[in-house]
């Protein structure tokens, strides 16, 4: 399990990683979004290091900023089941980590129509095996939120003309990949325990991971039943900005 004290010993030891995700990044061209903030209605799956540097940005915020960016990562863990909310890091139109965004954000809108129907397939294939572990406990997910797909963008252009293709994409992917498995054990709980989820490891890390579980299970079945959010208003309300020490 992923603790506090491993996120500040990873953010302290691991910064030639960070280094060398930045220049991995520059494997893709630079481009030009018209910011129509299609794909932020959901928080990307990610790599262990790229949400590293997520919290080493947020770590950098003022208090009142990090208060606020934990507590929305929290909300969106427990309402990412139940309804389309954006991504935490949205605010406006802008992107509070923008520069660091992750490889998922930056991908979106670059990859070939063909290429994207299958992440889309895959996408709806996982909501529909989310759907049916809910349903063994007793509670169907909202038709709006399991059927749901982020367009294909047309709206990212690429400066210069720069030529961009699949192959290039999926290296980067994989090189990112290879990267952030170099943080080893704590790499795979990321994907194995949170599920590539940078809210449910930040959730976990307030709540603890059997706590969050529960929780979730408590929030999402009571708001679809009676659509009390009062459980989750007093999780946020007691979402504490401590472990960014």
């Amino acid at each position: 399990m992923i603790t506090i004290q491993t996120i500040n010993e990873l953010l302290h030891t691991e910064s030639p990683l960070f280094e060398e995700l930045r220049t991995a990044y520059t494997l893709l061209p630079p481009t030009r979004c018209q910011r129509k903030t299609h794909c932020c209605s959901m928080l990307p799956e990610t790599t262990l290091l790229e949400a590293l540097v997520a919290l080493q940005q947020v770590k950098s915020f003022p208090p009142p900023m990090r208060q606020q960016i934990t507590q929305k990562l929290v909300r969106y863990f427990f309402l990412n089941a139940v309804e389309i909310s954006a991504c935490p890091f949205l605010q406006g139109n802008e992107c509070r980590i923008y520069t660091y965004r992750f490889f998922g954000c930056r991908a979106y809108g670059l990859w070939s129509p063909e290429h994207y129907d299958t992440i889309a397939t895959g996408s709806r294939q996982a909501k529909e095996n989310l759907k049916q572990q809910w349903q063994t406990l007793g509670v169907t997910l909202p038709v709006d939120v399991t059927d749901y797909c982020i367009p294909y963008c047309t709206d990212i252009h690429v400066i210069g003309g720069e030529k961009i293709n699949d192959a290039l994409l999926l290296k980067t992917a994989g090189r990112i990949e290879t990267l952030s498995g170099n943080l080893s054990r704590w790499h795979q709980s990321f994907q194995a325990t949170y599920f590539k989820d940078l809210s449910f490891l930040v959730t976990s890390l307030q709540l603890g991971l059997t706590q969050a579980v529960r929780l979730k299970f408590t929030v999402v079945r009571d708001m679809l039943s009676t659509g009390s959010r009062t459980g989750l208003n007093h999780v946020i309300d007691e979402v504490s900005d401590i472990w960014f020490d």
